[in-house]
């Protein structure tokens, strides 16, 4: 026998006797315990009522944005048809949006802030998304036909004539390469 080796020492033969047996206990239950992740007090309702019935600050920090104006956008969804479901209502629903919009939060933040699961947040964000696009033709508005009092000042006449040639270049530029990729098929 090599002169270096030592036996290990009675403590750790006596460690292995009571470790090994508890391994092979844990890893021969089959399933284990499964626990909930989120079990804050602080729940999304809870934040959302904090939020609108708190400080005036609050809302405008956490989804930069109101209350007056947050709950008139509440009420313009539930106009569009978005309903409270089960467990979150439209006001929460909106606040998982734009908190997500306006802190670039991750599904996984949201998660924690809103004490909801990942499948649900991405539900309820894709919903209200689905609404607020309902919702453009309200607020966003095709430019007036009439042109604007600039465009009739002969002195500003020059730069417009530049930019029509380019806006007219361009356009055929595009039609070009469309019908060269037509011809390729």
């Amino acid at each position: 026998m090599d002169s270096s080796y030592q036996r290990r020492p009675k403590n750790e033969e006596e460690l292995f006797l009571f470790v090994l047996p508890t391994l092979q206990e844990a890893s021969s239950s089959q399933s284990p315990q499964r626990q909930a992740i989120h079990t804050s007090v602080r729940n999304g309702a809870t934040f959302i009522d904090e939020t609108l019935n708190g400080h005036e600050v609050l809302c405008q920090r956490r989804f930069h944005m109101e209350r007056e104006i947050f709950r008139a956008l509440v009420r313009r969804l539930r106009e569009k048809g978005l309903v409270d479901s089960r467990y979150v209502s439209v006001e929460e629903q909106l606040a998982i949006f734009l908190y997500a919009v306006s802190k670039n939060a991750s599904n996984r933040v949201l998660q924690d802030q809103f004490q909801h699961s990942g499948e649900t947040i991405s539900r309820h964000f894709a919903a209200v998304l689905n609404a607020l696009t309902q919702l453009t033709c309200h607020y966003i508005c095709l430019p007036s036909p009439h042109p604007h009092r600039i465009l009739r000042q002969p002195k500003f006449s020059p730069y417009f004539q530049v930019i029509k040639k380019i806006v007219h270049f361009h356009v055929n530029l595009i039609i070009f390469n469309t019908c060269k990729v037509g011809l390729l098929y």
